[in-house]
């Protein structure tokens, strides 16, 4: 009785020893990363959404220092995100670099018929999902969505947003679609935050920018009609700013805000990413900017996130090929 005993005390402190070693050692190759300065690689130009957040992220590692190095911001805007994602190709085996993504991250591989798509990149974190409420100016004779839409049936309107047959475009040739409205003149900008002071500088009539980049602009110069997204944006000032689907038009569509890396890279680089954005994803300043601009945080990593974003990818197949731009 007492070798059965022994036996099992001794498996006993085994399996605990190893359930220790193998704690330890994750936090251990963690604690590797970084070995020097990162690299965060944005894909649109200063002043809009990616850019914002990406800054504003690494703002919080140096008021916190989530981790030793330094993040350094790189704009590489170009081709509707091609270009910062070729970038990170080239940059295989890098674990110190990241790139915050935008729904082109998905979008453009399959239209421009790309040689790779996200899955040829690590996923790290997806941080939270935006908004695109509809913007006019504050004294633009459009006083509600039904008044756009039926003006939009009449003429042509000018509209602009960030790239071609990107997120703000699928916007609104979905509206068009939908809406049954004539063909929008739409055009193209290099950033969000270009769109925001094209429509206050009344160069085009409405836009679809994130609340974090027309937000500034708001209520002294724009105003936002409507919001495409399930639930009204819990922000105060825009507690009023129905949903389309509250006025009987079905559509819905956020944007990604996730942090993908180089292919490649080695599992302590990654779990190390990981790390640093689990601990921005709870501080409170973080969480009171996302409530402030209307972000849904949603925390999704590794495969889960893989899976999240094949999901998106599907959706997004099925809206290209409704546009003619996929066959």
């Amino acid at each position: 009785m007492s070798g059965i005993r022994s036996r099992y005390s001794f498996v006993l402190i085994t399996i605990m020893v190893c359930a220790v070693l193998f704690v330890f050692g994750e936090v251990a190759e963690a604690a590797d990363w970084p070995t020097r300065p990162v690299e965060f690689v944005i894909s649109a130009g200063a002043g809009g959404g990616a850019d914002k957040y990406a800054r504003f992220l690494v703002g919080l590692n140096v008021k916190n220092k989530y981790i030793d190095e330094v993040i350094i911001p790189v704009n590489k805007p170009g081709g509707a995100g091609a270009v910062a994602m070729q970038y990170l190709l080239t940059q295989k085996g890098n674990g110190h670099m990241m790139l915050i993504t935008l729904n082109s991250f998905v979008t453009t591989p399959l239209f421009q018929k790309l040689p790779f798509t996200f899955r040829d990149f690590t996923p790290v974190f997806l941080l939270a999902l935006d908004n695109f409420p509809l913007w006019v100016q504050k004294d633009s004779k459009f006083k509600t969505f039904e008044d756009f839409l039926s003006e939009a049936r009449k003429r042509s309107i000018l509209v602009g947003g960030t790239g071609s047959k990107q997120e703000d475009e699928i916007v609104f040739r979905a509206i068009e679609k939908i809406g049954k409205t004539k063909p929008f003149k739409y055009v193209p900008f290099k950033g969000g935050g270009a769109v925001a002071k094209a429509l206050v500088g009344g160069h085009i009539e409405a836009s679809v920018n994130q609340v974090s980049e027309a937000g500034p602009f708001y209520p002294e110069f724009v105003r936002p009609l409507v919001v495409f997204q399930d639930e009204r944006l819990d922000v105060k000032g825009y507690e009023d700013t129905p949903t389309a689907k509250e006025l009987g038009f079905d559509f819905s569509y956020n944007m990604m805000r996730g942090i993908f890396a180089p292919p490649g890279i080695s599992k302590s680089d990654q779990a190390g990413l990981v790390g640093l954005f689990k601990d921005i994803s709870k501080d409170p300043d973080w969480l009171a900017f996302a409530a402030k601009t209307g972000l849904q945080p949603t925390s999704i990593t590794g495969d889960d996130l893989m899976k999240f974003v094949e999901n998106y990818e599907k959706k997004h197949i099925t809206i290209m090929k409704a546009q003619g731009w996929l066959k």
